[in-house]
């Protein structure tokens, strides 16, 4: 083959490249959620479509420096990225409590520090908050709370806070969220799309198994377009290895974190627990085995324990039949469900609600 005859080949072929990345991104959606993203699902498939509710700026700090801890606030919050990874589509969960209580907060990451970290911070004994919230995905709550029942709780437990006071003098912002409606304008991003492919290969090539697809018995339950199946990270069937002993001890251990908190008589404790998607779709998934347990309730067994049924509400909503409780390109909530979340436990605190 002669040179000038390669080289023409060779830029016909660059081109015809060029101008398919180029098509899809003229017809790929912007990456919103992370189910989609890591999965390599296109948003025009599973993007939401229903407008959601969102706060003009987020009320509440979230740190990844236990420097910037160094001052009294009414609430430290401990959690995942249910709780730190929602600042961007500003309609995260604490704006709706803090919204309805007016307590101040700020906001850790537990997959960067442990329980004991911040315990140990100068701040929060010299400036005990009112409330500790320690929040988390229901599949890794095993392991991150049922370690606390081989540890020794404190010898004397003081009296626990009274609720009332944890409202006093609280001034609720009061503001008023708005709709936002869904981005269903190309990105037009050849980044975003080599990314997609790239994800989308692995998957077929069962190289990244990181998000499976779960066959839905009942249609409706999501705003998107494909609203046939639920995608989910394939983790959450580790709850199905969990046994009664598992329980146990998760039970046993959130006593045991409770009266360690507890101990300061100032700080009183809450146990917040996301529910995943296999067990708050349970009911409507077409293949019941992948279903998974219901931690919340495996706990409420022992309603001593300071945990709020956030599973209830959420899976009353859904039957009620209002969609986007969860996104269905996301592992987290839509607005509806972050409301609903906050809800569950200003409620289960006796907050005052004057809507």
């Amino acid at each position: 083959m002669k040179l000038a005859t390669y080289s023409r080949l060779t830029g016909f072929c660059f081109l015809a490249v060029l101008a398919s990345v180029w098509a899809i991104a003229s017809w790929l959606l912007p990456v919103d959620g992370d189910l989609a993203r890591v999965g390599g699902y296109a948003e025009n498939e599973f993007g939401w479509r229903a407008p959601q509710t969102t706060f003009e700026k987020n009320l509440f700090h979230v740190t990844t420096d236990l420097k910037d801890y160094d001052r009294y606030y009414d609430v430290v919050l401990l959690g995942d990225s249910f709780s730190c990874d929602q600042e961007g589509r500003r309609f995260g969960w604490q704006n709706y409590f803090i919204n309805r209580t007016g307590l101040s907060m700020i906001v850790i990451d537990t997959r960067r520090y442990w329980p004991q970290e911040i315990m140990a911070c100068e701040a929060f004994k010299k400036f005990p908050p009112k409330l500790f919230i320690f929040e988390s995905v229901e599949r890794y709550l095993h392991e991150r709370v049922a370690y606390f029942s081989k540890e020794a709780a404190p010898e004397k437990k003081a009296a626990p806070a009274p609720l009332e006071p944890l409202f006093a003098n609280a001034k609720p912002p009061g503001v008023l969220p708005r709709e936002e409606a869904a981005k269903t304008k190309p990105g037009f991003d050849p980044d975003h799309v080599l990314g997609h492919l790239g994800a989308i290969f692995q998957r077929r090539l069962h190289l990244n198994n990181q998000v499976i697809e779960i066959p839905l018995a009942k249609p409706g339950l999501f705003s998107s377009p494909n609203d046939r199946d639920l995608l989910v990270y394939f983790d959450e069937s580790r709850k199905k290895d969990l046994k009664e002993s598992d329980f146990s001890d998760l039970r046993g251990g959130i006593s045991v974190f409770q009266k360690i908190i507890e101990s300061n008589g100032v700080t009183r404790f809450v146990l917040l627990i996301a529910p995943d998607k296999t067990s708050s779709y349970a009911p409507y998934l077409k293949n019941p085995q992948d279903a998974t347990v219901n931690l919340v309730a495996e706990i409420a067994k022992d309603p001593s324990l300071p945990v709020p049924r956030t599973d209830k509400i959420l899976t009353e909503a859904i039957a009620s039949g209002i969609p986007d409780v969860y996104l269905s390109n996301d592992s987290h909530w839509g607005s509806h469900g972050h409301r609903l979340f906050a809800k569950a436990l200003a409620d289960f605190l006796g907050a005052p609600d004057k809507n």
